[in-house]
């Protein structure tokens, strides 16, 4: 019987030298802040080839994610996303569900932005999936419910985003699989991230995203345009100990 690490790799040349997919993430913490944000909000950051998902009418999904890989197959770092919620428009019907049952228990998620912290992430994610990726300082402090994290300029000095807070009453239980949704080349490309952990589901607590001090800085913008200075969160998800498997994206057609 395999372990779960125990998997077919591939190599994939990036900027940087070669990288074997599947990507193995042995330990990490991560931080999930879903809001909710209008419908045309969400729409407009989304390409052609997908359509915002509605949790309630005129209401769409967003998450800005934090993470920190302490051990990894490409080295460790810290990582930032901001995802929207979506589904492609043009595909068979077993595709178009938001949910990709079997797969994902959760909706496919448009990645948006994702600052890293490290050149051998930022080129393993941008040239074998097209990621947008920035090297950029990132925090990450998680203590029980309570968080801290924040993005900052390419110099240090400004702070683009902060995510901080305790988060609400929750549960814990077992960690969904999260699947992306990335424009490759051209192509939209699918992935299933395979993730293994407990992760706790909590309110939004005292939580709130400040994204004010970023001036004109994409990140802090695009943020601003969702209207999420100052939000609170639906709902917070942490983890610590968690295993992934990040493979390789398969396109949607």
């Amino acid at each position: 019987m395999r372990s779960y690490f125990d998997v077919d790799r591939q190599t994939y040349p990036t900027r940087v030298g070669p990288v074997e997919l599947p990507i193995l993430y042995y330990n990490a913490a991560a931080v999930f802040a879903s809001f909710l944000v209008d419908e045309d909000k969400a729409q407009a950051v989304l390409p052609p080839e997908l359509k915002a998902v509605t949790l309630r009418p005129g209401k769409g999904l967003v998450t800005v994610a934090f993470f920190e890989y302490v051990d990894t197959s490409v080295g460790p770092y810290n990582e930032m996303g901001v995802a929207v919620a979506g589904h492609p428009v043009t595909s068979k019907f077993k595709d178009t569900a938001a949910w990709h049952w079997g797969k994902s228990s959760l909706p496919g998620m448009y990645v948006a932005d994702l600052p890293v912290t490290t050149a051998a992430a930022h080129a393993a994610g941008h040239d074998c999936w097209g990621y947008p990726k920035i090297i950029v300082p990132i925090d990450f402090q998680l203590r029980d419910r309570d968080l801290d994290c924040a993005v900052r300029s390419e110099d240090g000095r400004d702070l683009l985003c902060r995510l901080s807070g305790r988060v609400g009453a929750g549960v814990k239980m077992s960690a969904p699989n999260l699947m992306t949704y990335t424009l490759f080349k051209g192509q939209l490309l699918r992935t299933v991230i395979n993730t293994r952990g407990r992760m706790r589901h909590g309110l939004g607590g005292e939580v709130r995203l400040q994204c004010d001090g970023g001036g004109a800085h994409p990140l802090s913008a695009r943020l601003r345009g969702l209207g999420l200075h100052g939000a609170r969160p639906l709902m917070v998800q942490t983890i610590q100990g968690m295993h992934a498997i990040l493979p390789s994206g398969v396109p949607v057609k």
